[in-house]
């Protein structure tokens, strides 16, 4: 390792030295194994613990050493793990065939669980991430890992929702440093609520940048929603949900068969899962955008599937909250939940519909567990 190092501080001298135009992609590679270098680099000083005297943990001696953010230590120190059981990924990315991006995307995928499995495939996810940029390599491996699970998805919504956290830590000089990561949903949830207040509050002679408009509206939301939390919510803005399908695959399929496959964008360009997606669709606005091929729209439905308010109101006066025992949100703070979704045929009535609150939703989609097999857990 210290001949790479030191062929790869002689090709920096020269480059940092030489007057001419610097090749970009060259350029590129050489910083790619040198991160490559660096992760194996912490992966050692981990496994020697030398840190363990004076710090917590390995992130936090990273963080202290290097003058990263928390995200970007723990990032790191996962990444420098999984690449011990990733060979031909290590490989090319010491060779500066590939990016910590694609390691990163491909390290992500071989959780414990799936390791074995992954490895399998690993070759040729090596090769299409020398070829593709990151974002279409993720998708190949969302794909990839999906049918590895099955589930519809929900093991890797829940993988996304166990890696969120949020990190607040005052600075020297008295400023509040936010650093942090959401799951797709979570993260569409504050995109757009920022989004709507930016847009909002924007004035014609505003001098203020796009970040600190941003941090203005972050700010705002923060206070709203601590008074809104105090004296509880009345009801829930559900989501909306805009389903686009091709003639030709409607006129060879059925409605349900479609929304049973579709891989649903979010409007600030992340991906949710089919079991993401039918919790959403159980209590929300959907739309219909009939087309012919990709482009050209040829029927704009309007909202269907969502609950009425006389169906909201009678199954508030029965379950009185969230139904699962020992939760005891309030009507306000819950969504309704079809125990047979309606992708898969089920009724929007009150003996099909349930009141849970967030988690408890997500739990009877995402949980692993039919939704079926969670109300008899309940009842019994």
């Amino acid at each position: 390792m210290f001949g790479m190092v030191d062929e790869l501080e002689e090709l920096t001298a020269k480059v940092v030295a030489s007057e001419q135009t610097v090749d970009v992609a060259q350029l590129r590679r050489v910083i790619d194994r040198l991160e490559y270098v660096w992760l194996r680099s912490v992966r050692e000083a981990e496994r020697s613990a030398e840190w363990s005297a004076d710090f917590a943990s390995t992130c936090a001696w990273l963080r202290e050493q290097c003058n990263v953010s928390p995200g970007f230590a723990r990032t790191s120190v996962n990444l420098a793990r999984r690449l011990e059981s990733l060979p031909m990924t290590a490989e090319a990315f010491a060779a500066g065939e590939i990016s910590r991006s694609h390691a990163e995307v491909i390290g992500r995928a071989a959780t414990p669980a799936r390791i074995d499995a992954v490895a399998e495939v690993e070759a040729p996810l090596v090769e299409i991430a020398r070829k593709v940029a990151p974002p279409q390599l993720r998708q190949v491996v969302e794909r990839v890992t999906d049918a590895l699970d099955g589930g519809g998805g929900a093991p890797r919504a829940n993988e996304r929702f166990d890696r969120r956290y949020l990190h607040l830590s005052r600075t020297f000089d008295g400023m509040v440093a936010i650093d942090g990561l959401l799951d797709p949903e979570q993260g569409e949830r504050v995109l757009a609520a920022v989004g709507a207040v930016v847009e909002k509050n924007r004035a014609r002679a505003d001098q203020r940048s796009k970040r600190q408009q941003r941090a203005d509206a972050f700010v705002e939301l923060v206070e709203v929603g601590a008074a809104h939390h105090a004296t509880g919510p009345e009801s829930r803005n559900p989501p909306h949900v805009t389903i686009v399908v091709d003639l030709e695959a409607l006129e060879d399929r059925g409605a349900t068969d479609l929304v049973r496959e579709i891989r649903c964008g979010t409007a600030h360009g992340g991906t949710l899962s089919r079991a993401t997606l039918e919790r959403l669709t159980c209590d929300a606005a959907i739309a219909r955008i009939i087309t012919q091929g990709r482009s050209e729209p040829l029927d704009v439905g309007r909202s269907t599937r969502a609950i009425s308010p006389a169906l909201r109101r009678s199954l508030i006066a029965r379950d009185r909250g969230c139904v699962v025992p020992g939760c005891g949100r309030p009507p306000g703070w819950c969504e309704v939940h079809h125990k047979v979704p309606w992708s898969r045929g089920g009724s929007t009535n009150l003996e099909n519909c349930e009141l849970r609150c967030w988690r408890h939703h997500r739990d009877a989609h995402e949980g692993g567990e039919t939704p079926l097999e969670k109300r008899n857990a309940y009842q019994a």
